[in-house]
C-alpha cells in the first residue's frame, strides 16, 4: 500500500485549506515508483480548522491519510496480502522533515 498526500493552502473561503489523498497497492519493490493501476481510495476534503502555513496543512493531510490507511492495511493483511512499511509521500519538505524528525533548529 502506498499513500500520496497533497494539500492546497488558503484556497477555500474563510481562509480554509484542502487536503487530498491517493492510496494504491504497489505489487513490486517499495523502492520503485508505483505503477498507474487502479487506486484503492482517492479522497479530497476541506480542513475544518484554519492552519497557519502550507506545511501545517500538508502535515494535517499526512495525518489524515495515514489514519485512513490503517484499516486498509489491516484488511489487506487479513486477506493474506502481507504489507511492508507503508510509504507516505508528501511534496512539502517541511512537513516531511517534521514527520521524520529530521528538522534542525537554525542558530539564533
Amino acid at each position: 500500500l502506498h499513500v500520496d498526500t497533497g494539500a492546497a493552502y488558503l484556497v477555500l473561503p474563510n481562509a480554509k485549506s484542502r487536503i487530498a489523498g491517493y492510496l494504491v497497492i504497489h505489487p513490486s519493490k517499495p523502492s520503485s515508483p508505483p505503477p498507474l493501476n487502479g487506486a484503492i481510495l482517492v479522497q479530497c476534503s476541506a480542513l475544518k480548522n484554519v492552519v497557519g502555513s502550507a506545511a501545517e496543512s500538508e502535515g494535517e493531510g499526512c495525518y489524515h491519510n495515514a489514519t485512513t490507511a490503517i484499516p486498509i492495511r489491516v484488511t489487506l493483511e487479513e486477506l493474506d496480502y502481507p504489507q511492508p512499511k507503508t510509504p507516505l509521500k508528501t511534496d512539502n519538505d517541511t512537513a516531511a522533515g517534521f514527520a521524520n524528525k529530521s528538522m534542525r533548529q537554525k542558530r539564533s
